[in-house]
């Protein structure tokens, strides 16, 4: 069982008495562990044989709030108690269980891949309009339309090239009994608005747990508020809004929350980060929101009160061997320490990835190949060693696969990743592929060594030492999102990069950078000069951590 202590904001938080409740939750304020105490709370009121649902975005998401819920409620407790999906997941397990009723053969139903909509967009003849493309097929599949409804609206609204590109699309794809991701929420929309099937969820979950609110579609919203009517919990931080490219409608989802749930509750005290990387978080959340400064809850457990700066490299290689430098002064003072690398964007890293290739001497992990993650890396180690020695990769591909709940789509996307990666080896057995995995700790998400990661992708997560890279225009904000709300959100993705740091932050920028006709002066992001950092040097850092080693 936890034995975390809730400070009485959080208590307050986890056992309000309210049926429908709203919990602003900035990063490190213990978020996941105020839900998984909800959970525990809302289980007392639950009727005979009902269960909570507990709803997040991705993979990560869902498993460390199934890791918080074990050390709540102990592991059997929250099996048998507590349904943990991500919106995907759960929408999945909606068409998969009920997608005859609105004609679907399902049986024969080809689930997506984050790659299915490029490759369908590529085979229907690609071109400049795939994006578009793409944009205007979400849009119009955001409602719960039939397919031939959808149909009907693409011939309403598509025009040109662009139009003629997503109606191939459809007509493939219906053609062909697949489903890409947003037919995945259109269709589970289409089923729980059935009053039928929507008393099935309705009766089996007696509440329902919503997080990172600020990251819902008001379709997505649609499913949560359809999949249970008893009580609702929504968490999470407008702040960290940074979704609305695909779909997310923040101050929309907000406003029809608050309807039911009235004035939230908020969390103030951060656990997380430290006095000092909060003074630069603050030093931005302020700028977006004022009066969201955080405060630390326990500054005297920082040493030195953590540290935070901004360092300015020549270009981008002089700033992937600083990084270099840097990491490994760190790992060598503490070699438990996890540090994160974050860009914007993977080109931002290019030079970054090339300067820790060849690194042995601390683990360094891209999150953008999946034979990294550790989760999937001992779900195929595990499967693997059941398998006859004799078996070849494809063998362990659909026996691995097999062992994945089909309504994990996430998963099952992650697997084929890592087994397309494993073919390249040429090993001439499974077993032998898989000698060749570096050996990584499931339970620790963001373990010892180096993370390379973006930052949607490092939404959620935390580690020790944060270097944020590329305060400069045209990465921080991205070129093409330098106004309006488009530029309101880049300053949000910055934030998120910020808040993930514990005890270090170091944010960084070039003076010059390499484009398509040579070496150009770099301009500093425009929030450059906001940023409230300690220190402005690398030795002034070094400093730091030889003061750290010295004192403990």
């Amino acid at each position: 069982m936890s034995g975390f202590s809730l400070s009485q904001e959080q208590l307050d938080a986890a056992t309000s008495d309210e049926d429908h409740l709203l919990i602003i939750a900035p990063p490190g304020c213990g978020k996941t562990e105020v839900l998984a105490h909800r959970a525990a709370h809302q289980i007392d009121s639950l009727e005979r044989n009902q269960r909570v649902l507990a709803l997040t975005f991705t993979k990560r998401a869902r498993s460390n709030l199934e890791e918080r819920l074990r050390s709540v409620l102990g592991h059997g407790r929250a099996r048998r108690q507590i349904v943990v999906r991500n919106l995907h997941g759960f929408a999945t397990q909606i068409v998969l269980a009920h997608g005859r009723t609105i004609g679907l053969d399902v049986e024969n139903l080809e689930l997506p891949k984050t790659s299915t909509m490029r490759m369908a967009m590529e085979a229907a003849g690609g071109g400049s309009g795939m994006y578009d493309g793409e944009r205007l097929l979400s849009e119009i599949k955001r409602h719960p339309l039939s397919d031939a409804e959808v149909l009907t609206a693409l011939q309403q609204r598509a025009s040109g090239p662009v139009g003629t590109l997503a109606k191939r699309v459809e007509q493939a794809r219906q053609d062909g009994n697949q489903l890409h991701y947003d037919d995945l929420l259109r269709h589970a929309q289409r089923l729980l608005r059935i009053p039928a099937v929507a008393r099935l969820y309705q009766a089996h979950f007696g509440a329902v747990l919503v997080d990172e609110f600020q990251d819902l579609s008001m379709q997505q919203l649609d499913l949560a508020l359809l999949g249970c009517t008893s009580r609702r919990t929504f968490a999470g931080d407008p702040l960290q809004g940074i979704y609305s490219w695909a779909g997310a409608a923040p101050a929309e989802v907000e406003a029809e929350v608050r309807k039911s749930c009235g004035t939230p509750v908020r969390l103030h005290e951060s656990y997380r980060s430290s006095p000092k990387v909060l003074a630069v978080v603050n030093s931005v959340s302020e700028e977006v929101d004022s009066g969201s400064g955080l405060v630390s809850a326990q500054p005297e457990l920082w040493p030195g009160g953590g540290c935070s700066a901004a360092l300015v490299s020549q270009d981008r290689g002089t700033e992937a061997e600083l990084l270099k430098r840097l990491a490994g002064a760190i790992a060598r003072r503490d070699p438990s320490a996890s540090i994160g690398i974050i860009t914007r964007v993977y080109w931002r890293r290019s030079d970054i990835d090339v300067a820790f290739a060849g690194e042995t001497s601390f683990p360094v992990r891209r999150w953008d190949l999946a034979i990294e993650d550790p989760g999937i890396v001992t779900l195929i180690q595990s499967t693997v060693a059941t398998l006859p020695r004799a078996a070849t990769i494809d063998d362990a591909r659909l026996a691995v696969l097999d062992a994945v709940d089909p309504a994990d789509v996430d998963a099952r996307e992650l697997v084929d990743s890592a087994f397309d990666t494993l073919e390249q080896s040429d090993a001439p057995t499974a077993r032998a592929a898989v000698r060749s995995i570096r050996v990584s700790d499931p339970k620790q998400t963001t373990g010892p060594g180096v993370h390379l990661l973006n930052a949607h992708t490092g939404k959620g997560q935390q580690f020790d030492w944060v270097f944020a890279i590329g305060l400069e225009e045209g990465h921080l904000p991205l070129k093409r999102n330098n106004h309006g709300d488009a530029l309101s959100e880049e300053q949000r993705v910055l934030l998120v990069m910020l808040s993930r740091a514990r005890h270090g932050l170091i944010v960084t920028r070039t003076e010059r950078a390499d484009g398509p006709y040579g070496s150009y002066a770099a301009t500093e992001s425009r929030w450059w000069k906001g940023i409230n950092a300690e220190f402005s040097s690398l030795e002034q850092v070094e400093a730091h951590l030889e003061a750290s080693i010295t004192a403990s």
